[in-house]
């Protein structure tokens, strides 16, 4: 029986890559001293850099002392950055390897490329202080490039063992660690890559597939680890694609960077999703030209801003052969994000791949700025989404220019409005003001134009990244696919949330998630039994006692009573907490008490408050600089001083907030689909000491959360495509208020894009709205609110819609500019009043449970269609039988019990600590002890009978519990407390 060992491994690795062209090369080829392989490295220069060369031999360096100088300047520019650029000796330039051009037009790059020596050594001793050997190292013209530690199953051992290995025989002082790019652990099953060796503090990574290899195929299994794979090992793709000389040297020249962070330099080598979704993304590129688009799933935490980054850099060398000639396939690569933070991130990655610092242009002077770099044919330009549109109506005659749209956050950026003024700006528009003849327009031409203008650009492919796609994201970009005769759309690429979870790139942070349920009555404070909206009332009467001062001063005192007992010690005692609020004034509100409970009893911690605007609250008015005390600009900075413990936040920070201190987050708003995604995933991001995370959530269920997490666990799919006739059967039913005409409407229309006076459009549109205000109240809030629908859903619809109707387009004109002059009239508040009639009588606040919430992954959606239902029938109810069901729903506990012992057990200890014999008998605890027990006999006979139907239901424990009522009191008299 054969016995399969580690060495098995190296000879499967060792043989794949010599039939690519390798060359095998021995232990003792290789300078320990110098860490060089010098036959290889000399015959490397000699082939391709002669010149240079003998340059050097003129003066006076000869091989030996060559050998040193490199040695040195690679230990002082480090390995990769040498690689990339060259080095200098005596000013002759050297280079240490040449990189694969991405063109052929060239062929003298093309021939320098093929003269680089890829070689592999097995066993290499590389020590003078020891006799260790490593078990294979990757050289690139004789110079490390790689490291590698196998280890077999079989033998017990996996890449688990290898990364100990790394940690505790390898010393990363040796020359061979320092200069190599990128050290790999490796077994059958797995691979882990480390950039830099610390001994125990090594980092290493997950350099897996993932179970889906970033397939959006749906039901695909997700999650860390690599696909079995028919009669190789699972790992076989790391010696068979990623060290395949071709994809070394792309990995090497055009991905592996080095990144300065407070002065220190560090190397960035892609983990494998990354390097896969960018490779597949420009193959298919190559393939299909402009005109493409693609949705990428990636989650939170997997390394999105540097993909983007790569992904920008290798779009602007893609060429196509076009007329026997090679031309890029993008002339300008514009990259779209909604977060300035990563504006700047994404911005300092690009340029950091190339010398020349005009390649990339980060637009920051606004439209103009952004005009003029497509103009000029900037390659890569970096904006804001909330820069973008203003260009569309500068930019034109753009119809010979090609795009890559690489779009960050894709359900945010690529809104109705923003995604038809992206296409717009990239579009060649004709109607230009003071440029069109009224007389000679032809106005069905001109209406195709405009909604031609809305759809996709023939001359831009677009690259959508989202951890979490909408319904629309996946129609506009996604993959359409035939399942079971079905139509669905699905990701081009997935690295999904599970995956991220397990390879520990983020942290689960629905792992032990705490509940609270939150018990209310009230009592009607009038004998009146008037009747109310029962639907509004109920709205009304939740929010009246959610928030009560009253409810959130119990629910503030959890919250920071938790935090110091649970929390602050944690991340080496710099832990923070967000307080997630439902609005503005609960924000305050919320504020308030916990600045002045803080300085109660934790004077050294303060909170910060996030809000937008004004709010004014008893007459008062309040607003986020003011109650922090400096500028909003300069609220993430204070935030991370170590006295900021809390902040409490309404609509603000709960996306795109990235600090990893953030351990819990205390939730008093409702959640639900994304926004519980974006919101609870501010606490997951990992940091040196962060273990875990905490969530204490006062608002929503373990299997609410569940499922908006559930959508986005694994991969996202649209389950169906929009239906098209919806959008037709809301036009019909618009049209039936008689609010316009056939004829108001085509003449509408016209005056629009004939650029007719003011005067003349106000003129048409008040006949209209003359209309409107004739209709009854109902109708007037059907249809305003029907056409706001049409105006939202027409937006996203003109963009996919496989056919351009002129009628929808009208419509959406007249309705855009109508609805700014009309507005739904005020409905009657047919619950007003009713808060004055309720008082908040008892609340409760108990812990519902504590569980890990586990998930599915089904990321099934279904899209977003036109409605346009019309309003529930009111129904009304009494007070009185509104006060019941709301007791009946929030109250579903007995507050007469608990809450009426525990008042009567203070009321019994006030009573006999106001006993003035016995506080002069304090000093003498023996003595007072006999005076109270007799005291206390008396006084209990009282609370006996007052608690009658609950002291039965102990039945024989009520000698126990009498003997400890006694026994604490007595404490807490003695020692002078007041609770």
């Amino acid at each position: 029986m054969r016995n399969y060992t580690e060495k098995d491994l190296e000879s499967f690795i060792e043989s794949a890559l010599l039939e690519n062209g390798y060359i095998k090369r021995e232990s003792k080829d290789y300078d320990k001293n110098l860490c060089i392989d010098k036959e290889l490295f000399l015959h490397f220069l000699e082939s391709s850099q002669k010149d240079s060369l003998e340059k050097l031999e003129q003066r006076n360096i000869g091989k030996q002392e060559l050998f040193k100088r490199i040695f040195s300047q690679i230990g002082e520019k480090g390995i990769l950055k040498a690689l990339q650029s060259h080095i200098e000796i005596m000013g002759v330039k050297l280079f240490l390897a040449y990189p694969k051009p991405n063109s052929s037009a060239n062929p003298q790059a093309i021939e320098n490329y093929k003269k680089n020596i890829f070689s592999i050594t097995r066993q290499l001793y590389y020590s003078e202080k020891n006799n260790n050997s490593l078990d294979m190292a990757i050289f690139l013209n004789g110079l490390p490039l790689i490291t590698m530690e196998l280890k077999n199953p079989f033998t017990h051992q996996n890449a688990h063992n290898a990364i100990e290995q790394y940690k505790r025989d390898r010393d990363p002082r040796e020359s061979i660690f320092k200069q190599s790019v990128v050290h790999f652990a490796l077994d059958s099953d797995e691979v882990y890559m480390s950039t830099k060796l610390e001994r125990v503090g090594s980092k290493f990574l997950p350099f897996n597939r993932g179970l889906n290899n970033g397939s959006g195929a749906i039901g695909c299994e997700c999650g860390s680890g690599n696909p079995a794979v028919k009669d190789k090992m699972k790992t076989s793709y790391f010696w068979e694609e990623i060290l395949q000389k071709d994809t070394l040297a792309n990995l090497l020249f055009s991905f592996a960077q080095i990144v300065k962070k407070d002065k220190a330099e560090s190397v960035i080598f892609p983990r494998f999703h990354q390097f896969d979704v960018v490779s597949k993304l420009l193959n298919d590129a190559k393939e299909k030209g402009v005109g493409q688009r693609y949705l990428i799933q990636h989650s939170a935490g997997s390394g999105k801003s540097n993909s983007i980054a790569w992904l920008a850099h290798n779009l602007v060398s893609l060429h196509k052969i076009e007329n026997n000639e090679e031309k890029p396939i993008f002339d300008s690569i514009l990259v779209v994000t909604d977060r300035k933070v990563l504006d700047r991130q994404i911005q300092e990655n690009v340029k950091s791949f190339t010398e020349n610092r005009n390649l990339a242009e980060a637009i920051t002077e606004g439209s103009r700025q952004l005009k003029a770099a497509i103009e000029e044919g900037k390659k890569i330009i970096i904006t804001t989404i909330q820069k973008f549109p203003y260009i569309a109506d500068e930019i034109t005659h753009l119809r010979d220019k090609t795009f890559a749209i690489i779009i960050d956050e894709a359900h945010s950026s690529q809104s109705g409005k923003n995604a038809q003024k992206m296409g717009e700006a990239i579009s060649n528009k004709n109607l230009e003001s003071g440029q069109i003849d009224s007389n000679e327009i032809d106005i069905e031409e001109e209406l195709i134009k405009i909604i031609e203008n809305k759809k996709f650009q023939k001359n831009a492919s677009y690259f959508a990244f989202t951890a979490t796609p909408k319904p629309k994201t996946l129609e506009m970009f996604g993959i359409p696919c035939e399942i079971n005769g079905e139509r669905k759309f699905i990701p081009f690429h997935l690295y999904s949330m599970k995956q991220a979870i397990e390879e520990g790139f983020i942290l689960d942070v629905l792992k032990g998630y705490i509940t609270y349920t939150s018990y209310y009555k009230i009592i009607s404070s009038i004998d009146d039994d008037k009747e109310y909206d029962k639907r509004k009332a109920n709205a009304k009467l939740k929010a009246y006692v959610t928030n009560h001062n009253e409810t959130i001063e119990k629910k503030a005192k959890i919250m920071i009573e938790h935090f110091f007992q649970n929390t602050c010690k944690k991340i080496g005692g710099k832990a923070k907490a967000m307080v997630v609020t439902s609005s503005r004034e609960n924000a305050i509100k919320y504020y308030l008490f916990f600045q002045k409970y803080l300085q109660e009893n934790y004077p050294q911690h303060k909170a910060l408050v996030a809000f937008s605007g004004d709010k004014e609250i008893d007459g008062e008015s309040y607003s986020e600089a003011g109650l922090n005390g400096f500028s909003e600009a300069m609220l993430k900075d204070e935030f991370k001083k170590e006295n900021y413990r809390f902040l409490i936040v309404a609509e603000k920070y709960q996306t795109g907030f990235d600090e990893p201190l953030l351990h819990t987050m205390y939730v008093d708003k409702r959640l639900e689909g994304i926004s519980a995604v974006q919101t609870l995933s501010r606490l997951n991001r990992i940091c040196k000491n962060k273990e875990d995370t905490c969530v204490l959530d006062f608002a929503n269920t373990h299997e609410e959360i569940g499922e908006s997490f559930s959508t986005f666990y694994g991969q996202t799919y649209l389950k169906e495509p929009s239906d098209y006739e919806k959008i037709f059967t809301l036009k019909s039913n618009l049209f039936e208020y008689g609010i316009y005409t056939q004829d108001e409407l085509d003449n509408f229309t016209k005056a629009i894009l004939e650029r007719q006076s003011e005067d003349k459009i106000h003129s048409k549109l008040d006949n209209m709205v003359k209309e409107y205000n004739a209709k009854s109240d109902d109708e007037k809030t059907e249809f305003y609110t029907k056409a706001k629908v049409y105006l939202r859903e027409y937006s996203f619809l003109a963009q996919i819609l496989p056919f351009s109707d002129i009628e929808l387009e009208k419509l959406y004109i007249l309705l855009k500019m109508l609805i700014t002059k009309i507005a739904p009239p005020r409905t009657e508040d047919l619950a007003r009043g009713i808060l004055n009639n309720v008082d908040l009588e008892s609340i409760r606040i108990i812990l519902t449970g504590t569980k890990d919430i586990s998930l599915s992954s089904n990321g099934e959606v279904t899209p977003a269609g036109a409605d346009g239902s019309s309003k529930k029938e009111v129904e009304f109810e009494s007070l009185v039988e509104i006060v019941k069901a709301f007791n009946d729903r929030f109250g579903n506990i007995d507050f007469g019990t608990d809450e009426k012992v525990a008042n009567s057990l203070v009321k019994l200890k006030d009573e006999i600590r106001e006993n003035q014999t016995l506080k002069d008998s304090l000093n003498d605890k023996q003595n007072s002890h006999k005076l109270f027990v007799d005291i206390f006999k008396s006084k209990y006979a009282n609370f006996y009978l007052e608690n009658l139907p609950f002291l039965e239901q102990l039945g024989d424990k009520q000698a126990e519990f009498k003997e400890r009522v006694s026994s604490v009191i007595f404490e807490m008299i003695c020692e002078g407390l007041n609770a």
